[in-house]
């Protein structure tokens, strides 16, 4: 007769448990290595996390903590014995969930399969076991090579597991089990942290996809989330779980960037035939240089091409490239996205490759005028490409660049110093060539610049920066604003930064670009359904209101009254040809008018700005007429001058995701609104709860049952398939010409150095 235990005979016990817990006798390492010797020990590689190794079963101690050490009384449904499951997954979920609501974690244990059935699995607390002696060893030498790791000890030896096996019946069953820990249970306000229970949930990682689509990092979703659902017990995950699911993405992506960037170009063009896009690759595959408008920015740059600023100081993606975007001016004079294309550097034949795409793009159409930084060799491409455009150089990023490279001038740096506004008011209150250099020789004489290198360079290139010399190109004052430069700068700087790949960088470029077009149809919104309000009762403020666009009136209607309260008439001369007439408006310089068909002023606002200036506005009125003629009203400013076309056109060729986007906003805002109403009765609550659970069936047997995969929610986050094949590499981590510290503003300057000052 054999042992018994417990009226079991030890064969039987044998037949239905699972190898004892690890730290038990040698008997018990025998039978885990015949296990595995005959091949039926098996280990679920992707939650099993601990390592099958004897070790000694420590005594059970005390709790050190004030948590319960035992079961609580109140627990809902505790396992046993025979306790029956439909589903190996059902009493995973099952012990999970008891876990949490006791308060411990859990581990997956050994599993044995035949044919993929799972014929018997075991579960057991995180802390069971011990970690090998070789890891928790305090003067153990580091591997070579490898950073040692450090991290908290967990585990304890805990014995607590269930065991399920396959019965005839084709049920899951607990064969046996052990409820006692050998260490205190979690509090029910730290459960929530338990790590088997926290999973990032739908919620959370639609958040998070939606929040990266707005250039945001992981930490604002999160906040989002521990707001939106409660508190942090409700979020389901930690802030590490979220990060760690967002580095998975981008691990998965990694080798796949440039194929999957190119190809999100390439649906953009099925989609839309107007879309166009460009790219090069050299010998090993690796992408160099990328290039892409789409219908409505080529549909913009048809209306706006008279004047283009194009700004390759940003140094944006993971690989260092150069991400060089083309802006325009709208009728609104909002900035507005032309083109923009990533370069692997900033050779000559680069930018030359660019500019010839861009030509292609634009039907061969080159800017009238167009606005770079100071790069020689941007310089040297346009003048080969684009040999007919004015270029000139762009004054916000030299002006930025003064506090810099005059800041170590106790002169220039005195709280007493007039050097900032008589800088400004040269630069950019210079009328002629003449005016400038006598105004500025005379300040940086006076404050000791006159030796300073940098300074002397700006000078020579004078005719290429300072707008004295360029007022006679048409429309060259549209970009000349400190503002507009800065609010162009802001825009591409809230969606690029050194850290993106390719793909990341063109899901937060959309979002970005859908604001700003909105922003667009808001003022024409505003423009053609409304009416702004009048100063004068002039018939041409009135003619102004109803052509222009609001925000292009508002400088119309400055020059009007002005010609009403602040000019009157100096003098008047006639010739056989032509009658002068001189106005005064205060300022230090009387104007001259050319009265003719269309006069014209010297102080040469329209012609660079595209706005009648005040004297001329003062001088019709004088030759009797009402209206201005129609030629002093530019198309470009007009309400209308898009009115041959809908930037909607292209928004219905985007397939039902935007139909299909609203559905799921109104799903979701009636289901708050329910949320809301329910909210301050129990009643209502359980009332929701029941009805939203007898929506779940029904569902299930409309849509597939098939839970998806980490890379099907990769997919449909990015809107494109990760490839298997790579054709098109992502390039190497390539340095460009150079990159400078952040341009500092004058106030950041002024405020280091004040704190410098402190004691």
């Amino acid at each position: 007769m054999g042992w018994e235990i417990d009226g079991v005979t030890l064969e039987q016990r044998e037949a239905v448990q699972p190898p004892p817990p690890l730290g038990e006798a040698a008997a018990a390492a025998g039978l885990i290595d015949d296990l595995q010797s005959r091949g039926a020990l098996t280990f679920d590689q992707e939650n099993c996390d601990w390592l099958l190794l004897p070790a000694p079963t420590p005594p059970k101690s005390p709790s050190l903590t004030d948590e319960t050490s035992s079961t609580p009384k109140n627990a809902s449904i505790k396992p046993y014995v025979g306790m029956p499951f439909e589903n190996i997954h059902a009493a995973e979920k099952f012990y999970k969930e008891y876990a949490h609501d006791i308060g411990f974690a859990v581990r997956v244990g050994q599993q044995r399969k035949d044919n993929d059935i799972v014929l018997w699995k075991r579960f057991m607390c995180s802390r069971q076991g011990f970690r090998d002696n070789k890891d928790n060893a305090v003067n153990a030498p580091p591997s070579e090579g490898k950073k040692k790791r450090n991290f908290a000890e967990t585990r304890c030896g805990c014995d607590a597991y269930i065991y399920v096996k396959l019965d005839a019946d084709n049920r899951y069953t607990i064969q046996s089990m052990v409820d006692e820990h050998n260490h205190g249970l979690v509090s029910p306000d730290k459960r929530h942290l338990l790590r088997s229970n926290r999973s990032v949930s739908e919620r959370a990682k639609n958040t998070l996809f939606n929040c990266h689509k707005a250039s945001m990092g992981t930490s604002q979703p999160y906040r989002l989330l521990h707001v939106s659902e409660g508190g942090f017990d409700n979020v389901g995950c930690t802030l590490r779980d979220l990060q760690n699911y967002y580095r998975d993405l981008r691990k998965k992506i990694t080798n796949a960037d440039a194929e999957m960037f190119v190809a999100q170009l390439e649906r953009k063009k099925k989609i839309n035939p107007d879309f166009f896009y460009d790219f090069a690759v050299d010998e090993q595959g690796r992408l160099v240089h990328v290039f892409w408008a789409d219908a409505v920015s080529r549909k913009n740059y048809s209306h706006f091409c008279d004047v283009i600023s194009f700004d390759s100081t940003y140094s944006t993606n993971q690989y260092n490239m150069i991400f060089a975007p083309f802006t325009g001016v709208n009728h609104h004079l909002q900035n507005i996205f032309i083109a923009g294309a990533f370069l692997a550097n900033e050779k000559v034949e680069s930018y030359e490759w660019l500019f010839k795409t861009f030509l292609v793009a634009m039907g061969g159409v080159a800017p009238r005028l167009i606005i770079t930084d100071e790069a020689a060799s941007i310089r040297a491409a346009i003048a080969k490409i684009f040999p007919d455009s004015v270029h000139r150089l762009c004054m916000w990023h030299i002006m930025e660049k003064f506090p810099e490279k005059v800041g170590g001038y106790s002169s220039v740096n005195d709280e007493n110093s007039d050097f900032w506004p008589r800088l400004n008011a040269c630069v950019w209150g210079s009328e002629t060539g003449e005016e400038f250099e006598s105004d500025w020789n005379s300040l940086m004489s006076e404050y000791g610049l006159d030796g300073n290198e940098w300074i002397q360079n700006r000078y020579r290139i004078r005719e290429e920066w300072i707008p004295a010399y360029y007022m006679d190109v048409p429309l060259a004052g549209v970009l000349r604003t400190t503002s507009r430069s800065e609010s162009a700068n802001g825009f591409f700087s809230h969606f690029i930064h050194r850290k993106l790949s390719f793909v990341e960088f063109w899901l937060r470029f959309e979002t970005a670009l859908e604001w700003q077009r909105q922003e667009e149809l808001k003022a024409d919104n505003k423009s053609i359904h409304s009416a702004p309000q009048l100063k004068t009762s002039w018939p041409m403020e009135k003619q102004g209101s109803v052509l222009y666009t609001h925000e292009v009136f508002l400088s119309f209607q400055k020059e009007v009254v002005a010609a009403r309260d602040h000019c009157w008439v100096q003098n008047i001369t006639l010739s056989d040809e032509m009658k002068i007439v001189t106005i005064g408006d205060g300022r230090k310089k009387d104007r001259d008018i050319h009265v003719s068909m269309m006069p014209t002023c010297s102080c040469k606002l329209f012609l660079s700005r595209g706005i009648p200036c005040r004297h001329i506005i003062l001088v019709l009125r004088g030759e009797k007429q009402v209206e201005l003629p129609v030629d002093y009203f530019l198309q470009r400013w007009e309400k209308r001058c898009k009115r041959y076309w809908n930037t909607l056109d292209d928004k219905i060729l985007e397939s039902n995701d935007p139909a299909m986007r609203k559905k799921i906003a109104n799903v979701r805002n009636k289901f708050e609104d329910l949320i809301r109403k329910a909210n301050n009765s129990e009643e209502g609550m359980d009332f929701l709860l029941l009805g939203i659970s007898n929506l779940e069936e029904p569902l299930d047997q409309m849509t597939s049952p098939n839970k998806q995969s980490k890379q099907d929610e990769y997919e449909a986050f990015i809107g494109c398939h990760i490839p298997n094949e790579v054709t098109v590499h992502p390039p190497t981590d390539i340095c460009s010409k150079g990159r400078s510290k952040r341009i500092k503003k004058s106030k950041e300057v002024n405020a280091c150095k004040k704190k410098r000052k402190v004691p």
